[in-house]
């Protein structure tokens, strides 16, 4: 699969992701729960530039679509928040935050959620907005409306704005997880032997996976399943167990009192180091580094 299939098949799966219940359910309870719209958005900096802006219920935000200010800082926040959670302020002083979707090491979306003062705004502090909003053409009568929109802007204190971007954080993790399986199915039309290995392999992932022993299971020789699953998966067997066993220790991770010890042997790692070298190649960082990320997650700085 070449790298513009590859990610055009990225953004498929960003989009089925996008449309299902799964997602929709959850963006409706985080808006009830937090008072923030959050969407989901490709990587592709084209594709964010593209975007109808859905998740705004901010008027001010929604009636400056397109404006040059508010696209430039899109692309500033997305470049800050490519390895880890980033919090940006707009042109206008209000807050967004982008929270990374990673598969592997490579972010494929982007939530984003904010367009939020963290004060009450003032007549007086639209003055500069006034005047950046009149050199980019906006005229008297759309100024006028934007003001009324800018001092009714909602506003979240910044304690509360944290705990939201927490709550993203560990959802972009289940995000991640179901994007992967989106990209095996996209990659993939599995023959029966592939689904039964496939199979066979969840079922044992915290066992040790010869082999010998998902061929003897298929039925077929070693040297014909790996040809037949390479061909299917674009991976080795090693690979997908591991890339597996990795997602896997991902979601136990999310448990403030696991050990990273004990979820390596969890998952079916025979040692820490093998763990760790494992982990650092498909999710971009060590465990102890994630843990640390999710469970510690610092206030992020606004620029």
């Amino acid at each position: 699969m070449s790298s513009q299939e590859f990610e055009t098949a990225e953004n498929r799966a960003v989009h089925k992701l996008t449309d299902s219940s799964f997602f929709r359910t959850w963006k409706r309870a985080f808006a009830l729960a937090t008072g923030l719209e959050a969407e989901l958005v490709p990587a592709e900096p084209e594709e964010l530039e593209r975007q109808p802006d859905p998740r705004s219920a901010n008027l001010f935000c929604r009636s400056l679509q397109g404006c040059q200010a508010c696209c430039h800082d899109c692309r500033v926040l997305v470049e800050d928040a490519a390895e880890r959670p980033a919090t940006t302020k707009c042109f206008a002083g209000m807050r967004e935050t982008a929270i990374p979707v990673r598969v592997g090491d490579h972010p494929m979306a982007y939530l984003i959620a904010g367009q939020v003062f963290d004060h009450t705004p003032t007549e007086t502090e639209f003055n500069p907005v006034e005047a950046r909003l009149r050199r980019d053409g906006f005229s008297a009568t759309q100024i006028s409306g934007l003001r009324q929109a800018f001092v009714s802007s909602p506003v979240m204190e910044p304690e509360r704005f944290h705990a939201a971007t927490t709550l993203l954080v560990t959802f972009s993790l289940q995000l991640a997880a179901e994007l992967n399986r989106l990209l095996l199915a996209e990659a993939n039309a599995d023959s029966p032997a592939i689904i039964r290995a496939k199979q066979f392999i969840i079922a044992h992932l915290d066992e040790r996976i010869t082999l010998e022993d998902v061929a003897a299971h298929v039925c077929v020789s070693p040297f014909y399943f790996c040809k037949i699953f390479k061909q299917a998966t674009g991976m080795t067997l090693t690979e997908y167990v591991n890339r597996r066993r990795v997602e896997w220790a991902k979601r136990k991770l999310l448990n403030p009192h696991a050990r990273v010890t004990e979820v390596a042997f969890d998952v079916g790692y025979q040692s820490l180091s093998q763990f760790n070298r494992s982990f650092l190649r498909y999710a971009g960082e060590s465990p102890t580094k994630f843990r640390e990320q999710v469970h510690t997650t610092p206030l992020p700085h606004a620029a």
